[in-house]
């Protein structure tokens, strides 16, 4: 492989070469032979860094963008006009690592992933993963975002299915308008978003639901839990 000085040497002397008024068939031939395997490699370099780069701005789990690239495509639909910034944190997620072990972590955070950028893109968001459980959204504030906000909730907290498991946790949203904050910028939407979202957590109602884990494969108890108890 070519390295990066003597293809610069190299272009350097055909482009000389090619400048001379008394250039020659042949030496067009030649300059040619050498530069079209150049050509390839650097391209073939700058491919392989711009799939190292998307790989860097992609979290390998979830599939969302990563806390680098969100940030940017965030700043992106800030800019474009009023937007809410939402964060979301799993609730009970750690049970299902301790008890079940990565894989079902795993599992859980890819699920999210899926159902979070579908949302994403059917609104026109930016969805992207933090780190560990936190998820965060930049979305354009328009009519109904409430009510787009406890659909993502519902699609958050369904089950998923793994293995012999039918794995369930909760989410707390919190939500920050940047037309109601003094500073519009995603540093502070981020904060109230983050304190709205443990004002949630705390409150243990809409915007929580506890973690459950439940086997598939147990009809029995699936049968007494939905059999009506008798009045004592």
């Amino acid at each position: 492989m070519r390295s990066a000085m003597p293809t610069c040497a190299l272009l350097d002397r055909v482009r000389a070469d090619l400048g001379r008024p008394d250039v020659s068939t042949h030496q067009l031939r030649s300059a040619l032979a050498e530069v079209v395997p150049a050509a390839e490699e650097l391209l073939a370099q700058v491919a392989a860094l711009r799939g190292q780069l998307a790989q860097a701005r992609t979290c390998p789990v979830t599939g969302l963008s990563t806390r680098a690239a969100w940030t940017t495509q965030a700043q992106d639909v800030l800019a474009a006009g009023p937007a809410a910034v939402l964060l979301v944190d799993l609730d009970a997620f750690k049970p299902v690592n301790d008890r079940f072990g990565h894989a079902a972590g795993d599992a859980v955070l890819a699920a999210v992933g899926v159902r979070l950028a579908e949302w994403a893109a059917a609104e026109g968001a930016a969805a992207g993963r933090l780190g560990g459980d936190e998820f965060a959204v930049a979305i354009p504030d328009t009519p109904g975002l409430a009510a787009r906000v406890r659909r993502l909730h519902v699609l958050l907290t369904a089950p998923v299915m793994h293995r012999d498991l039918t794995l369930i946790v909760g989410a707390s949203i919190g939500t920050a308008r940047t037309a109601n904050l003094v500073d519009p910028g995603l540093s502070a939407a981020l904060a109230q978003a983050d304190a709205e979202m443990y004002q949630v957590k705390g409150s243990g109602r809409r915007g929580r639901r506890l973690a459950r884990v439940m086997p598939l494969r147990t009809p029995a108890l699936l049968a007494r839990l939905l059999t009506p108890r008798k009045a004592a």
